[in-house]
């Protein structure tokens, strides 16, 4: 019996191993690729796509990320191979970033001048969570219209709610929200 045990501890430390092993390899073989793909830089062409997928598919829209890659990627036909949505979402984070962090600064990048011309001021689309995005719905559910009739009250309760966020950004938001549907909508029409 305790030689029984003995053998299945080996067993076990073994497979632990192997699978520390494997899971090193696979790490070791998903930052070669990122390395890879973040060593191939973004043209002029495909950063003006993001700038303009960006404003054109709001925050809040359904697979965001796979319409904005895709739209890169028909507007800019690469020898390289299409860009990805990850890529899409790191290159917008670094950008939104960058552009916050340099907007003081006059040496700020094109990229970072062209993504700040679609809205990412630091305004309604930029840095919403999913949390609050919800907040947001939530609030408006609890605080409706017909029970609040006085916007300016209506949208400063509904503001307490989200996080991080005040009237003007989520009355924005949800103006966005909004015409991405009526967009949608109307598109379903056609």
């Amino acid at each position: 019996s305790d030689e029984l045990q003995g053998k299945n501890a080996e067993k076990k430390k073994a497979a632990e191993k192997k699978r520390e092993e494997d899971r090193a390899a696979a790490a070791k073989k998903e930052a070669a690729a990122k390395a890879e793909k973040a060593g191939r830089p973004w043209t002029k062409k495909e950063l003006s796509a993001l700038a303009k997928a960006v404003k054109k598919y709001p925050p809040g829209g359904a697979n965001r990320w796979d319409a904005i890659a895709l739209f890169v990627n028909n507007l800019c036909k690469q020898k390289e191979g299409p860009r990805t949505r990850e890529e899409c979402i790191e290159r917008y984070n670094v950008i939104a970033q960058g552009a916050s962090a340099s907007s003081a600064s006059a040496g700020g990048s094109t990229a970072a001048a062209a993504c700040d011309s679609t809205g990412a001021d630091g305004g309604a689309d930029e840095g919403w969570t999913e949390k609050q995005d919800k907040f947001l719905q939530n609030g408006l559910a609890k605080y409706t219209a017909r029970t609040y009739p006085d916007k300016n009250e209506r949208w400063g309760l509904i503001a307490d709610m989200v996080p991080g966020k005040n009237k003007k950004q989520c009355v924005a938001r949800f103006k966005e929200i909004r015409e991405a549907l009526k967009d949608k909508k109307a598109k379903g029409k056609k």
